[in-house]
């Protein structure tokens, strides 16, 4: 995630209340069901985490654009620890007030740092591509909770996008 010092020279505004946020959960169908698979798909996602991760950072390299958000390997090192934590916490199981905060926070540091809607919305589709073999096989035996899994991942990954553009079109605003 985001360290203390981020956090502190963030603005913390944001029009999304946590009854708000119940609503949107409520209005994709994000329920208690989608949050018991993914939290048991939490610890495959954890055994399969750095290989996502590795490939993702591959394909962002690539990009001549994305390349200057990581001027050093310590920098690449740090960015790649908080995305897979990001990562993680897609499967965490809480998705309340707190989780809420975050990734509001992570749209104003998308704004901040001037990373454009056009690369972080993209990755979301590189994710799925990368996660939706692994959920798949983690489930292999049972085909309703594959579909359980995928369909729960997709209402959270929908769902942070959301949030994601939210907080930086609030922060753009400003």
């Amino acid at each position: 995630m985001l360290s203390d010092e981020d956090r502190d020279t963030e603005p913390q505004m944001t029009s999304i209340t946590p009854s708000e946020w119940e609503e949107r959960k409520q209005f994709v169908g994000f329920g208690v069901q989608d949050q018991m698979i993914l939290r048991e798909l939490h610890l495959v996602a954890r055994s399969y985490a750095d290989e996502i991760m590795d490939e993702l950072y591959r394909r962002w390299l690539q990009q001549d654009e994305l390349k200057k958000y990581f001027p050093d390997e310590a920098t690449l090192t740090h960015v790649k620890a908080m995305q897979k934590a990001y990562f993680i916490s897609l499967t965490q199981g809480e998705y309340g007030a707190a989780y809420l905060a975050n990734r509001l926070h992570i749209g104003r540091v998308h704004y901040r740092i001037g990373l454009t809607p056009r690369w972080y919305i993209g990755s979301y589709a590189i994710y799925l591509e990368l996660v939706l073999p692994k959920v798949l096989s983690a489930f292999e035996y049972d085909r309703v909770k594959q579909q359980q899994a995928i369909t729960a991942l997709t209402k959270i990954i929908a769902l942070d996008q959301e949030l994601a553009l939210i907080a930086y079109w609030e922060h753009s605003a400003t």
